[in-house]
């Protein structure tokens, strides 16, 4: 097969979106808003993925050792460095007429038109990620999961850690440059968690987090498969309103005994 001519092999950019909030039966998904994406300038040179398993060590009084147990396995955590840098020393990203000379010179002369100026604004740019991967949201009421994609890699976490580290100025104190390094815990429903460590059976405690929209009798039906036993959970909880659940909150969900399902 001859090789495409108008091909540019261009250099895949990490993106991040933000999710959509869902219902703890949904599946997640990521927005569809210009908004709540964001293409980074230069792609890391590196990252870090750290995984940790915990146990339980606790011995008994007046020995030496004792046995490590299982307690449960963290998330694992990606630490990456992101550059913002407005010096013009990075050449903006290019576009798809780039490699046809006559063409891309053309639309390259009417963008500078329209736009002015095609200066990089590093405040303006750290404000678009920060949007999406800081920001509060008010209708799930904390931050919102974001899905990191670059490559093979596609990890959907949460921000944990986020320090800019600001390096070149303007005369009039306006950064040219910055170093953003942050830190994203994995994080999956809890309905995809247990399906993949088939840890669902309704003989097990649960922990919800309650979801914008979430309802206890549906919540109830997807653990226990019998939306009556929401009783049982709301006195568990000691809900005295078990009609209005408040996103955020952590609903404990109880083993029940067979015979009730």
């Amino acid at each position: 097969m001859f090789p495409n001519p108008f091909d540019s092999g261009k250099l895949a950019k990490m993106i991040i979106q933000a999710m959509k909030p869902v219902k703890a039966d949904e599946k997640p998904e990521v927005s569809d808003k210009d908004e709540d994406k964001y293409m980074v300038q230069v792609n890391p040179e590196n990252y870090k993925v750290n995984y940790q398993i915990n146990y339980d060590r606790k011995p008994a009084h007046g020995n030496s050792g004792t046995e490590a147990t299982y307690a449960n396995t963290s998330p694992p955590v990606l630490d990456f460095e992101f550059l913002f840098d407005g010096t013009g020393v990075i050449p903006p990203p290019a576009g798809p007429l780039d490699n046809v000379p006559i063409a891309g010179a053309i639309v390259g002369a009417i963008s500078d038109l329209i736009s002015g100026s095609d200066e990089y604004d590093v405040t303006t740019e750290l404000q678009k990620f920060a949007k999406v991967v800081y920001d509060y949201s008010g209708n799930e009421h904390k931050p919102r999961k974001i899905r990191l994609t670059w490559g093979k890699l596609i990890f959907d976490g949460v921000l944990t850690s986020l320090t800019i580290d600001y390096k070149i100025f303007k005369p009039n104190g306006d950064p040219l440059r910055a170093i953003a390094h942050a830190s994203f815990d994995g994080s999956i429903s809890d309905m995809l968690r247990e399906n993949k460590e088939k840890n669902n059976s309704p003989d097990l405690t649960h922990l919800r987090s309650v979801i914008a929209g979430d309802k206890l009798p549906l919540l109830a039906n997807t653990i226990y498969r019998n939306a009556n036993l929401y009783l049982e959970v709301a006195r568990t909880n000691k809900m005295f309103n078990f009609r209005n659940l408040h996103a955020g909150d952590k609903v404990v969900f109880p083993p029940v005994d067979k015979a009730t399902r």
